[in-house]
């Protein structure tokens, strides 16, 4: 699994800055992006908040679909905007380093970003310090919604 994350990046990123021949034999290849593959589809869960979040997308009437896979079928996306092409990703604190002051994102993080940058218009994250804030307001929680939207370009 790890040879084909490494092989995305090289691919997605390096190849044409600093080309490289990596020769690998194609059975391994296979098997590393078989694990991929099987990873991507065995490990989708759809938390809470995830939930909670699609369900505002439903309220402001966003076409949206939930742990979408992408076309090439290497990432799933927590929530997809089909008509805005973006990539909407709810952040818990797993996505932070914990032994920071302020909230840093992971590096895995912001390489999963960047893997779903090529691969949509655009990325939204939902920080989960952010969308914690209004746990005790709906009415809020959906303002909040309504405001990223807004940042880019959607009105509803």
């Amino acid at each position: 699994m790890m040879l084909f994350h490494a092989h995305l990046m090289h691919q997605s990123f390096l190849s044409s800055r600093a080309p490289t021949n990596i020769s690998t034999p194609p059975w391994l290849m296979e098997e590393a992006r078989d694990a991929w593959m099987s990873r991507l589809h065995d490990d989708i869960t759809v938390s809470r908040p995830q939930r909670e979040l699609a369900q505002i997308f439903n309220k402001l009437g966003v076409r949206h679909e939930v742990e979408h896979v992408t076309d090439d079928g290497y990432f799933s996306i927590d929530i997809y905007l089909p008509d805005h092409d973006i990539a909407v990703e709810f952040d818990g604190p797993s996505h932070y380093y914990s032994n920071s002051d302020s909230p840093l994102r992971t590096a895995k993080t912001e390489l999963r970003d960047l893997f779903l940058g090529q691969r949509c218009a655009k990325v939204l994250t939902v920080p989960w310090f952010e969308f914690s804030k209004f746990n005790a307001s709906a009415v809020k929680r959906t303002l909040y919604v309504r405001e990223l939207l807004a940042k880019e370009g959607i009105i509803v």
